[in-house]
């Protein structure tokens, strides 16, 4: 690694090396890269959970603010946002307000990832088995509610698009980042 120090007209770069803290016993190298991976994996699970809570809210405002212009929007145009609001609600606790409500309302997905990861980076070590299974458990619940996103994106999103080109509005996009 280097590392550039600059104060007023002084600037020089210093190169450094990364070394293991030498008062860990029975730690290797290997169990800190291994612990980097898993915490890394869990990272991308955690940010496809909360970019598709952010697609959700995107959709869900671009479909309220044309409320007015589309004609029977409770039939046309609820359904689908019935059905994103459950993948939402699956992915992410909505109904926090206070710093009293996590009491009252049961953590979501994106919580129970970041409680992994936390689990997995405190201390210097290999992961546990324990921790490889509930990342496992929790892609695979990850995967059924993006799947259930995808497949109301699908089959719905031909006709709610339909129905925003008829009242002028932007079409909703279903790019995949």
């Amino acid at each position: 690694y280097k590392v550039k120090m600059k104060s007023g007209d002084y600037e020089k770069t210093y190169a450094f090396e990364i070394k293991m803290d030498p008062n860990l016993k029975g730690i290797t190298k290997e169990d800190l890269d291994e612990q980097f991976e898993l915490s890394n994996k869990i990272i991308g699970k955690t940010t496809a959970a909360n970019e598709a809570v952010i697609k959700i809210r995107e959709i869900k405002k671009t479909l309220g603010d044309a409320k007015d212009a589309i004609d029977d929007y409770d039939k046309n145009i609820n359904p689908f946002l019935n059905e994103l609001t459950e993948v939402e609600e699956s992915l992410y606790q909505v109904k926090n307000q206070s710093n009293q409500d996590p009491l009252n309302f049961p953590i979501k997905l994106n919580n129970r990832l970041a409680s992994l990861r936390r689990s997995v980076e405190s201390g210097e070590a290999k992961p546990t088995d324990g921790a490889y299974k509930v990342f496992k458990e929790l892609s695979a619940e990850l995967e059924q509610h993006l799947g259930a996103l995808k497949a109301a994106m699908e089959t719905q999103l031909p006709r709610i698009n339909s129905t925003l080109r008829d009242t002028g509005v932007e079409e909703i996009s279903v790019s995949e980042e």
